[in-house]
């Protein structure tokens, strides 16, 4: 979760459901290497960092975010402190080699993505066996107030994704949609968005109050079982090479040599 978003509430199902999502492609790309170094750029709360770690394990997590605080990143150091893997947190980005590079949802956020993205390819990801794994929100006819909110330059067709991803330096090893039943609902709320000529009028609201979970027991556990299917479909599609549009879109790459 950005910090940006960051509240007192339950997780949204939309993150854990993310979260697990991407564990899995984690697992099972890297799964069975030890010793595993990772760098989760623009890594705000850890929060997938750490779900991740729990289950593939690496030497160690290094979580970047140009919004840490000296505050933030002693809290954050506090609480997983006590991890099996070695955390650290720092708001510069570090000039070292990883195994996997993690940019979830991350160059959306960056006016210069091709620049910033070939930055991280350059000198954070190990020439032979890095990876990489990016996520970005997609369709620009899908961008609101939402995005706005999350201070979004753009949304991204899958195919300017993957010529990003390419001019700075990587090989595209797999990817694919990802929340393929959300399209049609963001669909009608850009529309009612249009309709009432909110775009580009975004209040002045804490992005926090727009990712606050507010929905019980049973809708939980209703949208939980719904986001599992969506990603079982998500899975099943990449492996065989099939591009099903989704609210987002993600690419597991290597530097290309």
């Amino acid at each position: 979760m950005d910090l940006i978003e960051t509240n007192d509430g339950p997780r949204h199902p939309w993150e854990k459901s993310r979260a697990a999502f991407f564990t899995d492609v984690v697992a099972r790309t890297l799964g069975g290497r030890g010793g595993l170094d990772v760098l989760d750029c623009g890594a705000g709360d850890a929060f997938f960092s750490a779900t991740m770690s729990a289950k593939v394990g690496p030497r160690s997590v290094t979580c970047w975010d140009a919004s840490y605080d000296d505050a933030t990143v002693a809290r954050l150091g506090e609480l997983y402190g006590g991890a099996g893997t070695s955390f650290s947190f720092t708001r510069a980005m570090p000039e070292r080699r990883f195994d996997l590079v993690l940019m979830l949802d991350v160059i959306e956020h960056v006016e210069d993505d091709v620049g910033f993205v070939s930055d991280i390819v350059a000198t954070c990801l190990a020439d032979e066996r890095g990876v990489a794994l990016v996520s970005v929100p997609a369709w620009q006819g899908l961008f609101s107030r939402h995005d706005e909110l999350l201070l979004h330059h753009r949304r991204y067709s899958p195919a300017e994704c993957d010529r990003v991803l390419r001019a700075a330096g990587l090989e595209l090893v797999e990817r694919g949609g990802l929340f393929h039943s959300l399209v049609a609902p963001r669909l009608a709320s850009v529309a009612v968005e249009r309709a009432k000529g909110l775009a580009g009028r975004t209040p002045p609201l804490a992005a926090s109050a727009a990712s606050t979970w507010r929905g019980g027991r049973l809708v939980t556990s209703a949208v939980d079982a719904a986001l599992r299917a969506d990603n079982a479909v998500s899975r099943v599609a990449a492996r065989a090479g099939l591009n099903v549009p989704g609210l987002s879109y993600w690419v597991l790459a290597r530097k290309r040599v």
